[in-house]
C-alpha cells in the first residue's frame, strides 16, 4: 500500500516482508549531517500515527511494535557539467561524464529507484562508448 499524501505531504509505503511489515519512508531536511545512532523518535512516532489511520480501533500500532528502524542521509546531487540550468540540487539521480577522463559518474537518487538509476547510467555509458573509443585510440 502507498499513501501518496500524508499529513506532511510525503509518501508512505506499507509493505509485507518476511511475516512482518515495513513502514516508511520519511524525508526530512538534515541541518547537521553528522552520524546519528538511529532515526529521530519523532519520525518513528509520525510513521506510527500515519499508518494507524488505516487500522481498525481493535488494532493499534504501539511503539513496542517497532522491531527495527533505520535512516540515512541522501545527498542531493548537481551535475557539474550541466551549466546554469542545473544550478538547483536535484532529488533525482544525476549522471555526469568527465570531459577529461571519459569516466561516467552517478550520484543522488534514492533506494526505491535503484533499477532506474542502473538502467540510466548503463544507457549513458553505452551511448557514450563510441565517442570514448574514438577519443582514446
Amino acid at each position: 500500500m502507498v499513501d501518496m499524501q500524508t499529513s506532511k505531504g510525503s509518501f508512505m509505503f506499507v509493505l509485507p516482508w518476511e511475516g512482518h511489515t515495513l513502514i516508511g519512508t520519511t524525508d526530512s531536511f538534515c541541518k547537521d549531517p553528522t552520524l546519528h545512532i538511529g532515526p529521530p523518535e519523532d519520525e518513528i512516532q509520525y510513521l506510527l500515527c500515519e499508518a494507524d489511520k488505516y487500522f481498525t480501533s481493535k488494532l493499534r500500532l504501539r511503539r513496542s511494535d517497532v522491531l527495527s528502524a533505520w535512516h540515512g542521509i541522501r545527498p542531493l546531487a548537481v551535475d557539474p557539467n550541466a551549466g546554469d540550468a542545473a544550478s538547483k540540487a536535484s532529488r533525482d539521480h544525476t549522471i555526469s561524464r568527465s570531459p577529461t577522463t571519459g569516466i561516467t559518474f552517478i550520484a543522488g537518487g534514492k533506494w526505491t529507484t535503484w533499477r532506474e538509476m542502473a538502467e540510466d547510467v548503463l544507457n549513458k555509458c553505452l551511448h557514450s562508448s563510441t565517442h570514448y573509443e574514438t577519443r582514446f585510440k
